[in-house]
């Protein structure tokens, strides 16, 4: 493996985690500071930002692609114009939004379940609620220089993100000192993400206007100037949307069935299941980069024994990047389990047994099916590499939303909170168990060794839309 296969991952996993990392700084100062009814809340509110973050990933993940496209062929107009364009619309749709959330507040929060447990959690949702309302067009600015600061401009894009640290570790931290609270702590949010998105239009929309990638010169709303990035990203979109209803149903369903205290663990084991998804992001970005040079390859082959050559090196790249996904995960999942109960008590301080015991449970699952998460992560990734469309979305429906809202409601009913935290692994082997009959049904035989999983068919395709 190249230096540059290993650079690249880590450079993009800077420009995407940011929801991440700024996810995990709210829990541990939320969870510590405001208990479990604290982190309650702030879970409660999640499927409204994971609404506003599909929205984000549909316009960051389609700019990106469309103008990594332009950037390669040196087509710098069409570059522009869909630059242009995806800052628009991302920030038009993101300020739709807001005023949405805003005027159907209380009708919005009823449905979350803020005002089916105690009055404090109400309170709290309400607090949460308001002040993330105001974060989300910011966001969309950040999201999309961040994509575009990738091409040219690496140094950059280390800066604004060291900005956005900085000053949520340091706001934090200072909301704890003076007085907690959940106004105060997404207030901090808001301040550290407009802080970065000024230095953003200073330093690249005014000082570097011409030269830099990520400027945003020009209003533009052309259908044809969008379109491709819409649709580019709408897989990313769909997933995010599946997660929203995951967390929606889930919480009202934890507030019916169980308490909220369950809800808490279920936040706090958010923050810890970042380890996983951070690990899942890499590897999905480098099995793109990989299989998709592979794929390219057979594209151009122009005989038979050019075929079976590039064939042969897409199974060893294959073989090679599944079984180091399978010793990653079982490393990753080892260490989950033993830092379970250290890691929950590292978020909760209070003493709510129901929240650290389903916290620490949840971990467990997660550690159980990590195996599977990545090796489904993998096959996506491959799926949309060959144009087998359908296929992820299916797979995306079922892996984000079917399966483990299925699994945790029928688990729950019959073995109660262990259950319901258990349903997550249980979900993750129901989907690689449906990646192998999706498999076996576009190849025609069931997957046996790794040849099995070219999916040969779909290859010959871009052959011929390639004119090979």
């Amino acid at each position: 493996m190249s230096k540059k296969q290993i650079i690249t991952p880590i450079i993009a996993l800077i420009a995407e985690m940011d929801l991440v990392v700024k996810n995990l700084i709210n829990i541990f100062y939320v969870s510590r500071n405001l208990g479990s009814e604290g982190i309650a809340a702030y879970e409660l509110v999640m499927p409204c930002v994971m609404v506003v973050s599909a929205f984000v990933a549909l316009g960051y993940n389609g700019i990106q692609a469309v103008c990594a496209k332009d950037y390669g062929s040196n087509d710098h107009e069409a570059f522009e114009r869909h630059r242009n364009a995806g800052y628009t619309w991302l920030l038009v749709a993101t300020a739709v939004l807001t005023l949405v959330f805003a005027i159907f507040k209380v009708p919005i929060l009823d449905l979350l379940g803020a005002n089916d447990g105690s009055n404090t959690l109400a309170i709290l949702s309400r607090e949460c609620y308001s002040m993330f309302l105001l974060c989300f067009v910011p966001q969309s600015i950040f999201s999309i220089a961040c994509c575009l600061f990738f091409f040219e401009e690496k140094v950059q894009l280390l800066i604004i993100n060291i900005i956005l640290y900085t000053l949520m570790f340091a706001g934090c931290g200072f909301v704890t000192a003076t007085g907690p609270s959940m106004t105060g702590y997404i207030l901090v949010n808001l301040v550290s993400i407009m802080a970065a998105d000024i230095y953003i239009v200073i330093s690249c929309f005014i000082i570097r206007r011409k030269s830099s990638k990520a400027a945003f010169t020009a209003i533009s709303l052309r259908i044809s100037d969008i379109r491709e990035s819409f649709f580019t990203g709408l897989p990313d979109f769909m997933e995010y949307a599946f997660v929203s209803v995951l967390y929606l149903v889930e919480n009202l369903y934890i507030l019916r069935r169980f308490s909220e205290s369950v809800i808490a663990g279920l936040g706090v084991f958010e923050a810890i299941d970042n380890l996983p998804e951070i690990i899942c992001v890499g590897f999905s970005f480098l099995v793109t980069a990989c299989l998709g040079t592979c794929v390219g390859k057979h594209k151009a082959a122009s005989s038979e024994t050019s075929i079976r050559k590039a064939e042969e090196i897409l199974d060893k790249e294959a073989k090679k990047l599944t079984l180091g996904a399978l010793t990653g995960a079982v490393v990753t999942a080892a260490f989950l389990i033993v830092t379970a109960r250290p890691a929950t008590a590292l978020f909760l301080t209070d003493n709510d047994p129901a929240a650290a015991g389903s916290a620490v449970l949840l971990t467990v699952s997660c550690a159980l099916g990590f195996v599977f998460y990545l090796l489904n992560s993998e096959l996506v990734c491959y799926y949309k590499i060959i144009g087998a469309y359908i296929q992820a979305h299916v797979l995306f429906l079922a892996e984000a939303l079917l399966f483990p809202l299925g699994a945790k409601i029928l688990l729950g009913e019959i073995f109660g909170v262990a259950g319901f935290c258990m349903g997550g692994a249980v979900g993750e082997f129901a989907a690689f168990i449906l990646n192998l009959v999706i498999v076996w049904i576009s190849s025609g035989k069931f997957p046996l060794k790794m040849s099995d999983f070219r999916m040969d068919r779909y290859l010959m395709r871009l052959r011929k839309k390639g004119g090979k």
